[in-house]
């Protein structure tokens, strides 16, 4: 890096295709290194070097990064490109709203408007990515981290799809459960703004349904393949377009806490949009429904932890725990009279997650620069 030496002891996590190292020396930074580097990957970092600098992605006044850009290559004594050096996350990723007891001892304080916040972060972040031409490819939980007030950032920004000096690298990775049914069952296909809405639409829903996968189930029908949501993807099998096409858990979240504009465009992704991938809900369509429920969102009058759609009659938290079913925001003993840090309005027990335009906004005009610059220095 810059000549600079570093020492990386500590591993801060594992894949198929690298691994990440804390650097010993600063623990603001990490380094990303591949399992197999070549001439490929190489080129690709170089080029991403090129169209952006990761100070770009970060908002200035709280520093907080939106996308976790590489910051330079990493390379051995040789000068050979092993990975490359970025910015240190240590927020929990998406998938931590995913699993009931995770989420609890994460995010014990956090209640569903949270959930609501979060989902709608990330739909303003996709939709200024696509308005820049960036394609996610693999939007997977894994690759979305977020902070204790609802803010998220992207990592594996190796991964996204972007454009420079006229050529496309494009995204080749993909998680199954997340893919865009064209994508399945080969995994393969090119990457576009139509697959990341339909795994935009995946991901707000499972927020809302409190980790419940919207594609999880067993098919009413018989299929070739064994039941799985990655299948039920693929044959467009959902309870939220066809109920009884499928058979789910009986501790599911129903899909009537969905507020009914998110619920319609959940349908639309989900419908009309399995088979014409152009009539997928674009992001900012989901940014536009989700804060129109975040405004109508009522609070319990028994439990301030329990908050909940507005077109509802009644606590649907407290109407399942009346049924002796599983209470997904259940009030812990240790967060009596406490507050959660960073809420936005509303701010106490349960916090919602804080929604700063602001910190969008900066990134968009910090990326229409970006571009700005990229444009003349190609012509």
């Amino acid at each position: 890096m810059n000549g600079r030496r570093l020492t990386c002891s500590t591993v801060l996590g594992s894949g198929t295709e690298s691994i990440v190292h804390a650097v010993d020396a600063d623990p603001r930074q990490a380094v990303k290194i591949y399992r197999e580097p070549d001439a490929e990957r190489t080129r690709r970092l170089e080029h991403m070097l090129r169209a952006f600098n990761a100070s770009q992605f970060v908002e200035p006044v709280s520093g907080h990064p939106v996308l976790v850009w590489p910051e330079d290559l990493a390379r051995d004594s040789t000068g050979a490109v092993l990975g490359y050096v970025m910015r240190r996350s240590d927020h929990q990723p998406l998938s931590t709203f995913f699993e009931h007891y995770t989420r609890l001892t994460k995010f014990p304080d956090k209640d569903w408007k949270f959930l609501l916040g979060v989902a709608s972060n990330l739909s303003q972040l996709v939709a200024i990515l696509h308005d820049q031409e960036i394609v996610i490819g693999d939007l997977a939980p894994s690759n979305i981290h977020v902070r204790a007030d609802g803010l998220i950032s992207f990592l594996d920004c190796d991964s996204l799809q972007f454009r420079y000096d006229g050529e496309v690298f494009a995204c080749h990775t993909v998680t199954p459960e997340y893919a865009a049914p064209e994508l399945l069952p080969e995994l393969a296909g090119p990457k576009n703004v139509e697959t990341d809405r339909f795994t935009l639409a995946l991901l707000v829903c499972q927020l809302l349904l409190c980790g419940d996968h919207p594609f999880q189930g067993i098919p009413a029908r018989p299929l070739d393949v064994d039941p799985s949501p990655e299948t039920n993807i693929q044959y467009g099998i959902t309870v939220l377009t066809a109920p009884r096409e499928v058979e789910v858990p009986d501790e599911a979240i129903e899909p009537g806490v969905l507020p009914p504009r998110v619920a319609a465009l959940a349908r639309q992704a989900f419908g009309a949009g399995h088979g014409t991938a152009g009539s997928r809900p674009a992001a900012q369509e989901w940014v536009e429904a989700l804060d129109l429920a975040w405004d109508d969102v009522k609070m319990c009058g028994s439990r301030k932890v329990h908050t909940y759609s507005g077109h509802l009659p009644e606590c649907p938290w407290c109407a399942r725990g009346r049924l002796g079913r599983f209470d997904p925001f259940p009030a812990l003993p240790d967060l009596a009279g406490g507050g959660a840090a960073g809420g936005g309005a509303g701010a106490g027990a349960g916090a919602p997650a804080a929604k700063f335009p602001t910190v969008l906004l900066v990134v968009a005009a910090l990326l229409v620069l970006a571009l700005l610059v990229v444009a003349v220095a190609t012509r």
